[in-house]
């Protein structure tokens, strides 16, 4: 069916002529994206092997950072639009490159289409390559001229399917426009982008610098970053704010605040393209499927050859039934299609935020939605790479699924009650009669479940008047009342248990239908999460990408790699003087050059040649005693270096038992208080906070053993109260801090 409708649609406009069938442009494009990724890789410079080879090239260039890029995320995104015919093409199996295979026995024909698939799956790849080649290429210029010319040429193709390419079918030749309106649209993006970045460009080479500055200021330049945002923001004290309007609480119950947050260029681009596939996916669905519901109808018409033949033995009423099951049937298949589709691209609209609460959740440290199997990072890397691929196959997939089974269930409902419902001259069908005899049954079982509900809420739990309701406790009351109902309702609860086990069944194929299109939950049960493929590559997505962005960690690292380069710029500065040397030997003079290396001191006079420099590992290791001795929890890490430390891991895990233990019994002293630190833990908590510096706190946040450090900066601060004005001021001098 899928080479059904895409091959009447996508992959051939034969009526437009040949020039403008898809596969002849990419055969025609394919030399042009070689000849331009084989340019770029002259222009890449390697990074580490052979250096001193042909100066560093050909490089591998590289055609979009997927891993930790937020620049120039919707460029990337209109880039990946642009191939969702493509994919079509992939999904549907009329691929570009497809070789008569009749001839290879059936033993191998069958592993020859795969290396088919592949080679098509290649030949996409290459053909759209040096427009993201362009977007990402430091050679601006050049990027910008080839990726605009490129991208015009493409442009006009889609822009002449549309205007000469004209259907006899009126819903075949809508539903090419419709089809090929978003593609064009992305075309349209990119070719303003690369405009303006040429413009750009030609105005920075044609106009006069007004600044001196020869370096840029790399502590502007990462205060404008998200990470420090989000770091800023969670050593800012927390502020009791005043009564809010309603329409700030209404938008922060649907979309809450997160300072610092931003999403990657690899989920905006993925969101894009999988929701573009599954909408180009479901018109062709329905376009092709529309022209199969107008056989039925000629056929069973009063004209028509079948019912005259049934009108000789006066059996029309067979064709009547039949008509009417047809027409029931056209009816809930377009009725689920209209549902089908909308909830297949809210899905893709949706998981943006389940993206953004998970990853917050893991800055956090909150693994609550992970699964408990821990991840072989090899295969959390494949998991990484399959996310994007996934998404998009699993939400076409997914429409179509829940478009079947919809139906189905549809169909089902309106024939077999609905309709025979109305016929009240007839007698009534088995289902019928079986809902007839046992509906009462299905209200006894809900009046039943409820009335346990109303006992356990007035006669089996204990209240505590609190102001001016109830509150309830977890603790029973009236014991002997409910041992006696326990024993009643175990028998009871056999025969409804039975009906329970169905009403599981029912419900898992509902809600397994509904969000099998999803990749941001799991369809399986707690604990065997991994087994569903769409839900691992979703995880190995969120943890290789939070192990790489994790703004604390980048923070962290920035004033480490800043404070390297200030100590070796103020401590040790070579310079290299190039003198001219003449020497004679006989009667010819040799003239060469020598370089004289001179070392700076910190008040930037030479100081001469070979100075001797102070050792540094005295100082680092004094700086590792003072981070240890002022976070406990941080000698858990290095266990592996120290065994002796084991004492002072048992100490600690002494120490959190003592205190959930009387965090245990002050709960239950106080029948049910939701406290959860007491004011000693408060005061305790505060004073670890103030005593630390700066530099201890980024290595504690990060570090997921130092849950006392971690506490004060997520939770406690905006909870408890915690002052950490203190700690605001040391991060604004946090350069001073590491390098003093």
């Amino acid at each position: 069916m899928a080479e059904f409708f895409i091959s009447t649609n996508v992959s051939s406009f034969s009526f437009c002529g040949r020039e403008l069938e898809l596969e002849y442009w990419t055969y025609i494009s394919l030399p042009v994206s070689l000849s331009i990724i084989v340019m770029f890789s002259l222009l890449e410079a390697r990074v580490s092997l052979w250096p001193n080879c042909c100066n560093r090239r050909p490089g591998i260039p590289y055609p979009v950072n997927l891993v930790d890029s937020y620049d120039d995320r919707w460029s990337f995104s209109s880039a990946f639009a642009v191939m969702s015919t493509s994919i079509l093409l992939l999904f549907s199996g009329q691929w570009v490159y497809n070789p008569n295979i009749d001839y290879i026995p059936n033993m191998l024909r069958g592993t020859v289409s795969i290396f088919i698939g592949l080679a098509n799956v290649l030949l996409i790849c290459a053909i759209f390559y040096p427009l993201l080649i362009c977007l990402r290429t430091q050679h601006k210029v050049i990027g910008n001229i080839v990726g605009l010319l490129f991208n015009t040429a493409w442009m006009t193709y889609y822009l002449m399917i549309m205007l000469f390419c004209q259907n006899i079918e009126i819903l075949a030749d809508r539903t090419t426009i419709a089809i090929t309106v978003p593609v064009f649209i992305g075309y349209m993006f990119l070719e303003i982008r690369f405009g303006n970045g040429l413009y750009e460009q030609l105005k920075k080479a044609t106009c006069k610098v007004k600044s001196l500055t020869l370096t840029p200021n790399v502590k502007d330049d990462f205060k404008k970053t998200h990470y420090y945002e989000r770091v800023k923001y969670l050593l800012t004290p927390f502020k009791e704010e005043g009564e809010v309007s309603f329409s700030v609480r209404l938008r922060r119950k649907l979309y809450s605040d997160a300072p610092g947050f931003r999403y990657s260029a690899r989920v905006i681009c993925t969101v894009v393209l999988a929701t573009l596939t599954t909408y180009q996916v479901g018109l062709l669905y329905l376009t092709n499927l529309y022209t199969l519901w107008t056989y039925p109808a000629i056929a069973l018409d009063d004209k028509g050859i079948l019912y005259q033949s049934f009108a000789v033995f006066n059996a029309t009423e067979f064709i009547i039934e039949a008509r009417e099951f047809f027409k029931i049937a056209e009816d809930t298949f377009w009725a689920s299609c209209y549902f089908a589709i909308p909830l297949s691209i809210l899905y893709n609209l949706h998981m943006p935020l389940c993206y953004r609460e998970h990853t917050l959740k893991l800055w956090r440290g909150n693994r609550d939605f992970c699964p408990k199997e821990k991840f072989h990072l090899p295969s959390l890397v494949v998991a990484n790479l399959r996310f994007s691929g996934y998404a998009i196959g699993f939400s076409a997939w997914g429409f179509l699924i829940t478009q079947v089974v919809s139906w189905l269930v549809l169909f089902f409902v309106v024939y077999f009650i609905i309709y025979q419902l109305q016929k009240t001259d007839e007698e009534l069908t088995w289902l019928l009669k079986c809902f007839e005899g046992y509906w009462l049954t299905f209200v006894t079982g809900i009046v039943f479940y409820y009335v346990q509900v109303a006992l356990a809420h007035i006669a089996f739990l204990q209240k505590e008047k609190e102001k001016r309701r109830h509150k309830v406790h977890l603790s029973l009351n009236n014991r002997r009342m409910f041992h006696v109902v326990v024993y009643v309702t175990l028998f009871v609860n056999v025969i409804v248990g039975l009906v329970s086990c169905l009403m599981r069944i029912v419900k898992a194929v509902i809600f397994g239908v509904l969000f099998i299109g999803r990749i941001d939950r799991s369809t399986l049960m707690r604990g065997w999460e991994l087994w569903d493929p769409g839900f691992k590559s979703y995880m190995g997505f969120l943890e290789l990408e939070v192990a790489h962005t994790h703004p604390v960690l980048v923070t962290f690292c920035h004033f480490l790699w800043k404070s390297v380069g200030k100590d070796m710029a103020e401590e040790k500065a070579s310079i290299a003087f190039w003198r001219k040397v003449q020497t004679k030997k006989g009667n010819v003079h040799h003239v060469y050059f020598t370089c004289i290396n001179q070392v700076l001191n910190h008040k930037g006079k030479v100081t001469g040649r070979g100075c001797r420099q102070k050792p540094r590992w005295p100082r680092n290791k004094w700086f590792v005693a003072i981070t240890l001795m002022r976070n406990r929890s941080l000698t858990i890490a290095r266990m592996r270096i120290a065994p002796e430390l084991l004492q002072v891991k048992q100490d600690i895990e002494k120490e959190r038992r003592a205190k959930q233990t009387g965090a245990v019994s002050t709960t239950v002293i106080s029948n049910g208080s939701n406290s959860t630190l007491d004011a000693e833990g408060s005061k305790t908590l505060a004073q670890d906070v103030k005593d630390t510096d700066s530099m201890s706190i980024l290595v504690s946040v990060f570090t997921n053993q130092a849950d006392v450090m971690t506490n004060p900066l997520e939770h406690s601060s905006r909870k408890v109260g915690v002052d950490i004005t203190a700690l605001h001021a040391q991060f604004n001098s946090m350069n001073d801090v590491i390098t003093s």
